[in-house]
């Protein structure tokens, strides 16, 4: 295993930050950390890094691992280059041409530290961490502040990691691009594991999708699959139907009166893992209202 999380339970005082939680990521793949807010995600990150102790349990890794958090800065006046060779210096004068290549920094190597967007500082970090070798990264929120062209980067970079047969863990709330990316899933509720494994064995049990179908007309359409006896829902992206109407039957419904031009699903994989398995629980009584105030404050 590239990494190995074994019963880690950490504590803040009294209270269980993280319990008993244990999952692996394998070597070579993208692996996603899911959960809501205060689920316990960076809590494991900061334990990790080694920033925090745990009460309990052990992490393990098979390498060095680096990990890095949302909104690092840079000194105002120090340009790209300079960071870069400091870099370079402290860690016995490695080379860092590898590493520029693989993240695109290259494009803004004589930019000061002032004038860096949120994209191009994060693969600053992604190419300083890159220079120690290290064979596991792990990123914190790494789309948080990026622009759409800045996410494609960022996918291009972890895609070509991954490829060379590195290991990322990410955590993230941007669930599509996590869709894209990850072969694997952990889900994190209430600081207690919710489910882990590869994204086919997670969600095995999901309820399907719904559709979103897109016609030449729409108000055709839909007058058309209600006619039918076909649950329908007039919607801004086209005509909605329910994940138990096959979409086959919907089309050859439609098909002799008007063309269907896309076919979409209305809530995607990772949003529906996280629906099942890494969103809030819902306090239902005046006392677990409490304690859920408590517990994620």
């Amino acid at each position: 295993m590239a990494l190995d999380f074994e019963d880690v339970t950490i504590r803040r005082g009294r209270r269980a930050l993280v319990s008993s939680v244990s999952f692996s990521v394998l070597p070579g793949t993208v692996h996603a950390l899911l959960g809501h807010n205060g689920a316990g995600k960076t809590t494991l990150m900061r334990a990790l890094a080694g920033l925090i102790d745990l009460h309990s349990g052990a992490i393990r890794s098979s390498h060095q691992t680096e990990v890095l958090f949302v909104g690092d800065r840079y000194p105002a006046d120090v340009s790209v280059e300079e960071i870069i060779e400091y870099r370079s210096r402290v860690l016995g004068n490695v080379d860092p041409t590898t590493a520029v290549q693989a993240t695109g920094v290259s494009d803004f190597l004589r930019s000061k530290g002032s004038t860096l967007s949120t994209g191009m500082a994060q693969r600053l970090s992604i190419t300083l961490a890159l220079m120690t070798g290290t064979q596991i990264l792990v990123l914190d929120e790494p789309t948080a502040g990026l622009d759409p062209q800045g996410v494609q980067q960022l996918r291009q970079i972890i895609t070509g990691l991954r490829n060379e047969g590195r290991t990322i863990l990410v955590c993230s709330h941007d669930l599509a691009e996590l869709e894209i990316i990850c072969e694997s899933v952990t889900c994190l509720r209430g600081g207690e594991l919710s489910a882990s494994g590869k994204v086919s064995e997670v969600s095995e049990n999901l309820p399907k999708a719904g559709h979103i179908l897109r016609t030449q007309d729409d108000q055709l359409a839909y007058h058309r699959l209600i006619e039918m006896g076909l649950s329908a829902e007039k919607v801004a992206r086209g005509i909605r139907i329910d994940m138990d109407i096959p979409i086959a039957r919907a089309i050859e419904v439609l098909s002799s009166e008007v063309e269907v031009s896309e076919v979409s699903v209305d809530r995607g994989l990772f949003s529906r893992i996280y629906d099942r398995y890494g969103a809030a629980p819902e306090p239902n009584t005046r006392r677990a209202r409490a304690k859920h105030n408590r517990q994620f404050r």
